[in-house]
Order: structure tokens, then sequence, then C-alpha cells
């Protein structure tokens, strides 16, 4: 039986949908919202304190009427595009200058706003690797080795242990979070559990 989470403020929100890129083992997370959850969070106030965790957070309206919300690592996404051949594929799809994050993000969102599916590069900004993004495109998302939070042709192995530890991150976060603690609370105690296992 799935068991709805109660996403009823800013902080459990941002814990349920990213806390992997919260964490810093993943460079970016990407959800939606309804308008009736948008109206009970703070995100302006979050994309303040965020920035101190050398976050961004990012939040439009799409033309189905919910809200995209996109928290990343600027650094990380700008390492990212700076490989030659995400270069080469975003110049493909019309991008002009990929080396400018801002730009290039501004026109990520951009199509995500004004389209109904989502753009195929959207997987780079993502953390997921060129290989897999590629195949996708080429075989419209069928005949995958493995399916997790993306699906995988290149290296499905590695992917299957990056989604579990993206899952496993995410159900410490909320374990921790439903124990009474803070998001920069979280964090910092994830960091510390993760450097003490090492």
């Amino acid at each position: 039986m799935l068991v709805t989470p109660n996403l009823t403020s800013t902080e459990s929100l941002l814990i349920h949908y990213s806390a992997p890129t919260l964490c810093e083992i993943k460079p970016a997370n990407l959800f939606t919202l309804s308008e009736s959850q948008i109206q009970n969070v703070d995100l302006e106030k979050w994309k303040s304190k965020l920035q101190i965790q050398n976050l961004n957070l990012i939040y439009f309206k799409t033309s189905s009427n919910r809200w995209m919300i996109f928290i990343y690592n600027h650094c990380w996404v700008r390492q990212i595009i700076s490989d030659s051949l995400i270069q080469a594929y975003l110049r493909g799809k019309g991008y002009e200058n990929p080396l400018d994050t801002h730009q290039t993000l501004k026109e990520l969102f951009s199509r995500i706003k004004n389209s109904k599916s989502f753009p195929h590069e959207i997987g780079f900004f993502l953390g997921y690797p060129i290989e897999d993004v590629i195949a996708f495109e080429e075989n419209k998302g069928q005949n995958c080795k493995y399916c997790g939070y993306w699906k995988s042709y290149s290296n499905p192995s590695e992917a299957k242990s990056c989604c579990a530890q993206y899952k496993c991150c995410s159900q410490i976060c909320k374990q921790l979070f439903e124990e009474g603690l803070s998001v920069p609370q979280i964090i910092k105690k994830y960091k510390e559990a993760v450097n003490n296992a090492a």
C-alpha cells in the first residue's frame, strides 16, 4: 500500500525531493508542485538559505499550471557542462554558448516551460551519464538495461549502485527530519555519517 508523504512545509518538500542534492551526492534535483502545494511553501526564503549551502534554487510555472522546482549545485553543474562531448551535444540542440551556465540553464528552463515534454539534455544537469542520455533519446526510452532514477544503457551495475546511494540518502534524511532535525542539521549529520563510514 502506497503511503502519501506528509509534505506540509518547505523543509519536508526539500528533504523528500532533493535530499541527494542537499547532501552533495547528486548535482541537481527537479520536481513539480501543484498550485495548492506552492501556497504552503516559502521558496524565496529557502533560496537564500540554500545559497549558504552553495546551492541554487530556481522555480517557475509550466504551461500545465504546475510549478517546477530545480535545486542544483552551481559549481558541479558548471563542471558537467564543461565536458567537450556535452558541449557538442548542447550546441547540436541549439544552445549558443553551453559554457555560460546561467544562459544555458535559462534556455533549458524556457524549453521546459514551453514544451509538453522534457528536453533530453535535462539528464546532464541531473547528473546522468552522457551515454545514457544519448541512448535514451536514440531508443525513445525503450530497451534500457536498468531503470532507477534514470534509464541506464551503458553501465547498469554502476547505475544501480548510484541509485541505491540516492535512495539510502533520502531514507536517512527523511528519518532525521521525522526526529525533528532541521535541514542544515540533517545535512551535517548525513555527511558525518558518511565520513565515519569511510
